[in-house]
């Protein structure tokens, strides 16, 4: 059995880690389970109750300085913890494993490369950079991915440091597009698959019409695709 010391109703298990949050000049502190804490953080829907390793909001959690009751609904207009510990997972300083912290940089590198890759060319020559051009260019800019800053956030500074080593170019259009009845499910898809779409609408005949944004270089392709697709039955116009 895994040793640990009592704590709130529940026994803190050696396992745990520390998520802290600062409100003012004070410091809570909650003991959690970091893999359930670090999927909830991530996203993923998990009872609190299930994460928490103790039932209590600390000042200093190592010490076992427990939080008066009216310091915390000062702090949080609560003093209940399951209230409050999502806020503290979600926003606070989470101490991750080494294993979660690679995992979690790892995912987000991803996610703004695929990101680049898909918005961004190399005007040169009109043509995308391919993600493995991407990955290679920020590792030689020596690019930092932080675990719990927000991909969009991150992506200027990290388009910053790629001009250093590649030439990229973010030149987008915007296209609205109107779809035949008959082809609007996988006209659709292409749509979707060559940029980020603005708004759409579905007629009254049965066409899909939508207001897609694109990278310029990715306009001439999508016109060709919708036009074989609909042999010919396609309206779009470029606005302005």
């Amino acid at each position: 059995m895994m040793g640990g010391k009592k704590s709130g109703e529940k026994w803190v298990e050696i396992d745990a880690v520390i998520v802290g949050i600062k409100k003012g000049h004070l410091r809570f502190e909650i003991f959690v389970d970091p893999d359930l804490a670090f999927n909830y953080r991530r996203g993923e829907d998990i009872p609190i109750q299930e994460i928490l390793k103790s039932f209590e909001i600390f000042e200093d959690a190592k010490r076992g300085e427990r939080a008066t009751d009216s310091l915390v609904k000062d702090a949080f207009g609560s003093d209940d913890v399951f209230d409050i510990a999502p806020e503290i997972i979600k926003q606070g300083e989470f101490r991750l494993t080494h294993e979660q912290r690679v995992q979690l940089v790892e995912e987000k590198t991803e996610t703004i490369i695929q990101h680049i890759s898909k918005r961004a060319m190399n005007p040169q020559t009109g043509h995308p950079h391919p993600p493995d051009r991407i990955r290679q260019a920020m590792e030689e800019a020596k690019v930092r991915i932080e675990p719990f800053i927000n991909v969009d956030e991150q992506i200027p500074s990290v388009v910053k440091s790629l001009r250093v080593i590649i030439p990229i170019s973010f030149e987008s259009v915007k296209l609205q597009v109107t779809i035949p009845a008959t082809y609007a499910g996988k006209g659709y898809n292409l749509v979707a698959n060559a940029g980020v779409i603005k708004s759409e609408s579905w007629n009254l005949d049965g066409s899909w019409s939508g207001l897609v944004e694109l990278p310029a270089q990715k306009r001439q392709d999508l016109y060709d695709e919708l036009n074989k697709l609909t042999k010919g039955q396609i309206r779009i116009e470029v606005v302005r």
